[in-house]
């Protein structure tokens, strides 16, 4: 390389740091201020067992990502309560083979939550009939159709869980937001 051409590209990478580029990581709670929460093992109105200890074990799993949120095991400590119910969870077989026989399952689960404010009993948002779908396969053998479908509910877990601590680091835990505004929002279905 001619030294015209390594001053050039020196020149573009330190344009480019100090610029900044304006990239934020989302996942980061970098700079924001720490809450404790307490969030409890959700009520389970469906016939599917052991379904609140997977969904609450993908809201731990996504809230201890950030050493700035503290979980706590009484409400009474907490700034803000996570609470919620598993409302409905259906299969429907959504894709058929030769002689109409299923290949493709939905993994259907619907959930409601809200996070309070515990000082001022406020709920700080709140999340109705959230609707969450993933396909999984279909097969003959009962054993791998069940694990087929714990997989699937568990993703859906999980992108509960991620989707409720990006709500926390992005929106409640900003230096600039002593309490964020109520919000609602509306059912969303999600297919991979």
């Amino acid at each position: 390389m001619s030294p015209q051409k390594i001053l050039k590209f020196l020149l573009a990478f330190l344009a480019l740091c100090l610029s900044g580029c304006g990239y934020y990581n989302p996942y980061v709670a970098q700079g924001s201020r720490s809450i404790t929460l307490y969030h409890s093992m959700w009520s389970n109105h469906t016939n599917e067992i052991g379904l609140e200890n997977v969904l609450f074990q993908a809201q731990s799993d996504w809230l201890r990502k950030s050493p700035r949120i503290t979980l706590i095991d009484s409400a009474g400590g907490a700034d803000f309560e996570l609470t919620g119910t598993i409302d409905r969870v259906t299969y429907p077989e959504v894709s058929f083979g030769s002689y109409q026989e299923g290949i493709q399952g939905r993994a259907e689960l619907k959930v409601s939550f809200a996070i309070t404010d515990k000082k001022s009993g406020k709920v700080v948002w709140q999340c109705k009939d959230r609707l969450r779908t993933l396909t999984f396969a279909m097969t003959q053998n009962p054993n791998q159709l069940q694990a087929n479908r714990k997989a699937a509910l568990q993703q859906i877990a999980n992108d509960y869980g991620e989707e409720i601590y990006l709500y926390l680091i992005g929106t409640l835990m900003r230096p600039d937001s002593q309490s964020a505004p109520p919000i609602t929002f509306y059912p969303l279905e999600k297919t991979p």
